[in-house]
């Protein structure tokens, strides 16, 4: 029935393109659709040259869609067969199927498809087929597929999976969309000939989902190695995340030989993945390692580690391992650590809160064990917060709740600001608290308040003891160290220096005076409330200062103060036709002043003046009420200063480069900002005029960039090096005082990319392997731009007066870069020399070599406490991120 439906199909088909009017007199379309008129021969098998595309609709039956297929040379129908033959860049689309191919046969009877190539005039086989179906595709010599039972048998072929390409010599397909190859290459080598590939004789693949293999063994270059195993198992998930286990590397280090980063990553879902690994030593000891990795989408995305040591030194090969070229390359003691990290990061919204986290603590000694990189290991603090922030919309108001904290890995010390809760007000007008009514434009209108108070409980395990030694007395008494566990967080918190500091700021409004002069003042008011409050009082018989303490203490100070600003411009033209056509100088003088009474006058009760010995006239010390208290405490003698500063620019008009008519004019600095600034106390009894500090900024040769700081000491001195009330600068002399300190720094920028365009540094580069002695890796190798080379001069200069006064100059110079041999070779290099010690100070060569599916890296360190080499050599997939080599130098761990 099927041939006779397909026969008149065509015949119906010839004489609808045939006649004009069938559409348009609304004739229904036919079952069989040209999109041409076909030549159609008389005999039983129809030729048809030239462009070609047919719909044929789907009938009740095996067909479940409409085949669509087209071909650029010829299509032939032989309908005594039911077969089609297209030739020529041929097309067939079924559903979720498409096949291209030079030549593509459609076999009704049998319900097939296959596809083959075709020799050119040169008899080169072109026109491989390619098989697709939803998201895979295949390309093959051979392809045959039956659209009924939707299995299919492919030969020569190769697929993807994922991240890797599977090459085969025969491949059969079932319904499921499962396939199985014999004799396969897996790979994750996307060339023809891939430069390496798992060799297994049979493999099944899952799509979206897993490729299994029988024995296998790895060939590199052609050449097969006894790498291997009884079976493999290679995920190729859909989604990005997958659960699986993670491979250890191996090596060598002063623990000992190591099993290192070998674990199982549990894949929760497409936003959170945990991933357990450990470390083991020969030498004793071993490390584990949790790490969970999450993320909402527009919200939030964060990490959290945690890491638990358990160092061993109790061997004898060990101790004998230390070296005693430097005192701080030997091992510590056995003893176990932990660490954490915890790093949150919210996607800032209006009006919505936000919390962030940024933690790094643990153990003392963990980091200088455990470290992974030079700026780990030198590291002196490490800091974590967390903290919760949000803007009251439609106010002034925000708010912000965070804990802190502090420690340090040379002394243990370690400092908790907890909570730390702070309230501000942005500036607001004072007329718009007070009252309602509309802006009059009146001169009080002007004035502004703000407002912040911050509430803080200070924790330390380093305490001072809780009697005399909260006091500056005769002898002092040592600190207090606290262990920090369950059973003293009582103790901790009551030791804790809770205070509330309440900050207002009350401007005065801004005026403009002689029209070219900026007025501004300002009120400034503080109050600090403390849990605590000290008296004093001296017992002459015990010859000692007794101490009352009081649950609650308040202090306060205030200051008020003005700014008077202008700017000054200053052009110099020069005559038409001159290539410097004009130089401008721009200043910026500024004036203020601060007024500030002395809060350790007695009228305001912050400081007592207590005898601390039987001398009343010379044993007489001032003690502040609130002496635990470092935050809060009111200053003390009165300042009257005045304070000036200018500023300046200079940058010149020169004529363009280009002869086009209309051309603009460019603008080039020659200073960007040279700034003079000092102050005159006016409250002080001598040496009422301040230091001069110089600072000076630009840019030369539009690659060298320069900054200059430097402090003069308007005074003389003594021969003991003691400042004398006596002026050394002599401005008729242009001397403004002797030079105390002075730093210079130059750096240049070398890089050809940069002189003709920006650079923009790509998203998706593979990132390399990262190990201990590669702390300069970066997270990319960018094998486009040919060189580059930076330098830089740094000196700094301090001066000491008096007989033993001495000059100290300090001198490095450095540079570092990357040079790009070939394509596949590039170089970067970092280096310091001292000068004033005339030494290396530290030096990283890395080199870097594009193996096309590889990568491999070469570090170097030749000098310092991390002075070693490493070798890795390592697969650019992720999905093979466990092939790798690694070879690095025995450098022992230091604290």
């Amino acid at each position: 029935m099927r041939y006779y439906i397909l026969n008149f199909l065509l015949l119906l088909q010839f004489a609808i393109f045939s006649s004009p009017t069938a559409h348009a007199q609304g004739v229904p379309a036919p079952a069989v659709v040209r999109q041409d008129t076909p030549t159609v021969a008389a005999q039983d098998t129809s030729v048809v040259v030239g462009q070609d595309s047919l719909n044929v609709a789907a009938p009740k039956g095996d067909i479940a869609t409409t085949i669509k297929y087209s071909a650029k040379d010829s299509m032939q129908f032989e309908v005594d067969r039911k077969v089609v033959h297209l030739y020529g860049d041929a097309k067939i689309n079924y559903g979720d199927m498409n096949l291209e191919a030079a030549y593509i046969q459609i076999n009704y009877e049998t319900n097939t498809l296959t596809a083959t190539t075709l020799p050119d005039s040169t008899g080169k086989e072109v026109g491989t087929p390619v098989f697709t179906q939803g998201a895979e595709t295949y390309a093959a010599k051979r392809i045959a597929y039956n659209y009924k039972t939707r299995r299919g048998r492919i030969s020569e072929v190769v697929t993807q999976q994922g991240e890797g390409y599977i090459h085969s010599e025969v491949v059969k397909r079932n319904e499921n969309n499962e396939f199985y190859g014999l004799h396969n290459k897996y790979t994750t080598c996307n060339l023809e000939h891939p430069h390496f590939y798992i060799s297994a004789g049979k493999i099944k693949a899952i799509p979206n989902d897993k490729v299994m293999a029988g024995p296998f063994n790895l060939v590199i270059g052609d050449i097969p190695t006894p790498l291997g195993f009884l079976f493999g198992l290679f995920p190729t998930p859909k989604t990005k995340r997958a659960s699986g286990v993670i491979v250890p590397s191996y090596g060598e280090n002063s623990r000992g030989f190591f099993l290192n980063n070998g674990g199982y990553y549990f894949a929760w879902n497409d936003y959170m993945g945990t991933r357990v690994t450990g470390d083991i030593y020969s030498l004793g000891g071993w490390n584990v390692e949790a790490s969970t990795d999450y993320v909402k989408r527009y919200s939030y995305r964060g990490n959290f580690r945690f890491t638990y040591d358990n160092f061993k030194n109790d061997e004898a090969d060990v101790e004998s391992s230390r070296t005693t070229d430097n005192a701080l390359s030997q091992l510590p003691p056995s003893q176990q650590t932990f660490w954490i990290n915890w790093n949150h990061s919210p996607v800032t919204k209006p009006g919505r809160g936000s919390f962030s986290a940024s933690v790094n603590a643990g153990s003392q000694l963990h980091q200088r064990v455990n470290y992974n990189g030079s700026a780990q290991y030198l590291s002196p603090t490490f800091n974590s917060h967390i903290s919760y922030q949000k803007t009251i919309p439609n106010s002034p108001f925000s708010y912000t709740i965070k804990a802190s904290q502090g420690q340090s890995t040379q002394t243990g010390t370690m400092n908790f600001v907890l909570p730390d809760l702070n309230f501000s007000m942005s500036q607001v007008s004072l007329s718009e608290l007070l009252t309602d009514a509309p802006a009059t434009n009146k001169w009080y209108e002007k004035f502004t308040l703000t407002y912040n108070v911050r509430a803080s409980n200070t924790v330390s395990n380093v305490q001072p003891a809780r009697t005399r030694s909260d006091i500056p007395v005769l002898e002092s008494a040592p600190a207090d160290t606290v262990p920090i566990n369950f059973n003293n967080l009582q103790r901790l918190w009551e030791n804790g220096q809770k205070s509330a500091i309440h900050t207002f700021g009350i401007g005065l409004g801004n005026y403009k005076i002689m029209r070219f002069f900026n007025f501004s003042p300002s009120v400034n008011y503080n109050e600090t409330w403390l849990d605590e409050k000290y008296s004093y009082r001296f017992d002459p018989d015990s010859q000692r200062v007794d101490v009352d303490t009081t649950n609650f203490g308040r202090v306060y100070q205030y200051s008020a103060g003005a700014n008077l600003s202008t700017t000054i411009y200053g052009t110099v033209n020069f005559k038409p036709g001159k290539k410097v056509e004009a130089i401008r100088h721009l200043v910026r003088p500024s004036i203020s002043y601060n007024y500030r009474p002395d809060f350790g006058d007695e009228r305001f009760g912050f400081y007592q003046r207590t005898l601390t010995g039987a001398d009343p006239t010379t044993n007489r010390a001032l003690y502040q009420d609130l002496a635990r208290f470092r935050t809060g405490a009111p200053a003390t003698g009165l300042s009257s200063a005045l304070n000036f500063s200018i500023d300046n620019s200079i940058e010149m008009k020169v004529k363009a480069k280009s002869d086009t008519a209309g051309a603009k004019s460019e603008k080039i600095s020659i200073i960007d900002n040279l700034r003079i600034s000092s102050g005159y106390d006016f409250a002080r009894d001598s040496l009422r005029l301040s230091v001069f500090r110089i600072s000076l900024n630009t840019k030369l040769f539009k690659f060298i960039n320069m900054n200059f700081n430097s402090t003069v000491d308007p005074y003389e001195r003594d021969i003991n090096g003691t400042t004398i009330d006596e002026y050394y600068f002599d401005i008729t002399k242009l001397k403004l005082g002797r030079i105390t300190n002075a730093g210079l720094n130059l750096t240049a920028s070398l890089n050809p990319e940069a002189f003709r365009t920006e650079t923009t540094t790509p998203d998706n580069l593979p990132s390399l392997e990262r190990e201990p002695f590669d702390p300069l890796l970066p997270q990319y190798v960018d094998f486009k731009i040919p060189w580059t080379l930076n330098l830089n001069y740094s000196m700094n200069y301090n001066r000491t007066f008096g007989l033993n006064g001495q000059n100290n100059l300090i001198q490095t110079v450095g540079l570092d870069g990357s040079l790009n041999i070939t394509d596949k070779w590039k170089v970067t290099y970092n280096a310091t020399y001292d000068i004033s010690n005339q030494n290396i100070s530290y030096a990283n060569l890395q080199i870097y070599r594009d193996l096309h599916c590889w990568d491999m890296s070469i570090g170097w360190v030749p000098f310092g406490q991390l002075r070693g080499y490493n070798l890795t050599i390592n697969a650019r997939s992720a999905l093979l991120q466990d092939l790798k080599l690694t070879k690095r130098s025995n450098t022992g761990y230091t604290y």
